[in-house]
C-alpha cells in the first residue's frame, strides 16, 4: 500500500506514457561508435555547468576544467572588468595547452594578471587578447588583434557558471534551464560558506550514472547507513516512494524527502 497518492494512471510512469514501460536496451550504454555520436550532439550543443561564482573571488581569479565528453579543455576568468569568461586552454601559436601546472591533464586555479604559454612564451590578457608574441618582429604582417584566444560562451545564473560550445544556438541560459529552475531561483547559495568536494571517476556510460541516481529504487539498500536504524529498518521494509516527478524536456525533476535536521546520530552524515 503506497504510502504517497499516486496519479490515477497507477504509477508515475504511466502518468507519463511517452517513456513507455518495455524493458530498456543497454546499446546505447555499450557502443563506443554512439558515444562519440553523443558527444557532438549532446556536450557539445548545450549548456553544461562548470562550477561556481565563489571560485573566482577577485579580478584576475581562474580555473580549468578538463571537459573530457566534449574534447577539450577550458579556462574560466574574472576580467579586471569583472565579468566572467571562458576561453579554449590552447594557444593559438602551436596549439599548445596554455593553462596548466605540473601536469597538462591536471586542473588547476589561481590567480594572475595574464596567462603566457610555456611553450614559446605568448602571453595573453584576461579579455583573452593576445598581448605578447616572442620575437614579433620575426613573423610576416602578424597582427595580434587576429590571434586571441578561442572564446565559449559563458553565462552565469544564480551564481552557477555555464558554457556552451555551439556557436549557432542563441538560447539564452535562463531560457534553456525552463520552468525547472523557478524553484531554485532566489535561493541563497552564495550565503552556503562551507564546501566538500569529492571526485569519482565512473567507469560507465554517463547515461547509466545519471539513471542509476534518479530512480532511487536504490536507496533503501545502498543508503542504509546514512540513517539511523529504525528509520532505516522502515526504509527497507517499505521500499522508496518519491512524491513528486515531473517533466520538461530537455529537463526532469524528482523530489525526496531530506531526511532530519539535525540527524539523530550526526555519524551518519557523510558520504556512503
Amino acid at each position: 500500500m503506497p504510502h504517497y497518492t499516486k496519479p490515477p494512471e497507477g504509477s508515475w510512469t504511466q502518468h507519463y506514457p511517452e517513456l513507455g514501460t518495455d524493458p530498456v536496451s543497454y546499446d546505447d550504454s555499450t557502443s563506443p561508435e554512439i558515444y562519440e555520436l553523443e558527444r557532438e550532439a549532446i556536450f557539445r550543443r548545450t549548456w553544461l555547468n562548470l562550477g561556481r561564482v565563489e571560485q573566482l573571488k577577485r579580478k584576475g581569479s581562474y580555473f580549468t576544467k578538463e571537459m573530457d565528453a566534449a574534447g577539450t579543455s577550458i579556462i574560466v576568468v574574472r576580467g579586471m572588468d569583472d565579468e566572467v569568461r571562458a576561453f579554449h586552454n590552447i594557444c593559438r601559436h602551436r596549439g599548445n595547452k596554455l593553462v596548466w601546472k605540473d601536469y597538462p591533464r591536471e586542473e588547476t586555479s589561481g590567480v594572475c594578471r595574464q596567462f603566457q604559454c610555456k611553450y614559446h612564451a605568448w602571453r595573453y590578457d584576461l579579455e583573452g587578447n593576445c598581448a605578447f608574441v616572442q620575437q614579433e618582429d620575426e613573423f610576416f604582417d602578424l597582427d595580434k588583434a587576429d590571434y586571441g584566444l578561442a572564446s565559449v560562451r559563458c553565462e552565469v545564473w544564480e551564481g552557477w557558471i555555464f558554457v556552451n560550445f555551439d556557436e549557432s544556438d542563441t538560447t539564452p541560459l535562463r531560457e534553456y534551464l525552463g520552468e525547472l529552475a523557478w524553484g531554485l531561483e532566489g535561493y541563497p547559495f552564495h550565503k552556503l560558506t562551507q564546501v566538500h568536494k569529492y571526485r569519482a571517476e565512473i567507469g560507465a556510460n554517463w547515461k547509466l550514472f545519471i539513471d542509476s541516481f534518479a530512480e532511487f529504487y536504490h536507496a533503501p539498500i545502498l543508503h542504509q547507513k546514512q540513517a539511523v536504524k529504525g528509520e532505516s529498518d522502515k526504509l527497507v521494509e517499505h521500499g522508496f516512494e518519491a512524491l513528486h516527478y515531473d517533466i520538461d524536456s530537455p529537463h526532469s525533476l524528482i523530489t525526496s524527502w531530506g531526511g532530519m535536521s539535525p540527524p539523530k546520530d550526526l555519524n551518519i552524515v557523510q558520504p556512503n
